[in-house]
């Protein structure tokens, strides 16, 4: 009995230990990215540590945005929409070129049904500044906790 009350003692803890959340990540980020009054339907907003990596979101054709378990300070934000963009080209992120021969040869296969299940994200081109980590004007102080951060993307 003794040992059935040590298992579930140890269970608990484990299940407890498992609930807190990181103490070196602390903030949970949302807002809108805008650019030149309209927001930004679609693209990635990534929040750049000095030391402890980054922290990205993909924007909903709202452009809203949510991060979570965002580490506190000085951050620098980029924001990409180049991946949306329907002129460039589409590698498949897997296989190279042998991926992208069975890929094409799937969709043909399904009638291109997988590429149809999900709306197309609407393009907005933005200043390519925004998307480079070592250009961007945009630095934002995180504190703990839930906060909103909204980004207003300028010509200037």
């Amino acid at each position: 009995m003794h040992n059935l009350r040590f298992v579930g003692l140890a269970i608990g803890l484990v299940a407890f230990a498992g609930c807190t959340a990181n103490p070196q990540a602390p903030a949970r980020i949302s807002g809108t990215v805008t650019y030149k009054g309209s927001t930004v339907p679609a693209g990635t907003v990534v929040f750049h540590t000095a030391d402890q990596g980054s922290y990205s979101a993909r924007l909903n054709s709202s452009g809203a945005y949510e991060v979570r378990d965002v580490p506190t300070g000085k951050l620098a934000v980029t924001v990409e929409t180049e991946s949306v963009n329907p002129k460039k080209k589409k590698e498949p992120e897997y296989g190279g070129s042998k991926g992208a021969k069975q890929y094409a040869e799937r969709l043909a296969a399904e009638g291109n049904a997988a590429a149809n299940k999900a709306p197309p994200e609407q393009y907005m081109q933005i200043p390519s500044r925004y998307a480079d980590r070592e250009k961007t004007p945009l630095k934002i102080d995180i504190v703990a906790g839930t906060q909103v951060q909204n980004i207003t993307l300028t010509d200037d």
